[in-house]
């Protein structure tokens, strides 16, 4: 064991021998910067709040029918910028189909 030991060389070790990792933090750096968030598409359509052209003064949550044009199929509510409607009888919109939800008279959200 002691021959071992006297017969391992020394090894000089330069900075040239060192393992020089600058090229690979740099390929990363693109690689770990921060990705653009995605801008949201605004819906810009210029329509008249079809309740209002109609002559609707107030949104009865018993006429379902017209409740289900403001509801998605899943049975979300449909935004302002998406339906047209203004926002005085959104807000009527919203609570009719609240409303009518808690009467069973149309569903809730579904999951899938």
């Amino acid at each position: 064991m002691e021959e071992d030991i006297n017969t391992i060389e020394k090894v000089d070790t330069s900075l040239n021998d060192v393992y020089d990792d600058s090229k690979i933090t740099e390929e990363e750096d693109y690689s770990l910067q921060k990705k653009k968030p995605r801008r949201k598409r605004k819906i810009v359509q210029n329509l008249k709040c079809p309740l209002c052209e109609s002559g609707v003064k107030f949104v009865d949550y018993k006429d379902v029918y017209q409740l289900k044009k403001f509801t998605s199929i899943r049975g979300k509510m449909i935004s302002t910028e998406k339906s047209g409607v203004c926002h005085k009888h959104q807000k009527q919109v919203a609570n009719a189909v609240k409303r009518a939800r808690y009467m069973a008279l149309l569903p809730y959200e579904a999951e899938e």
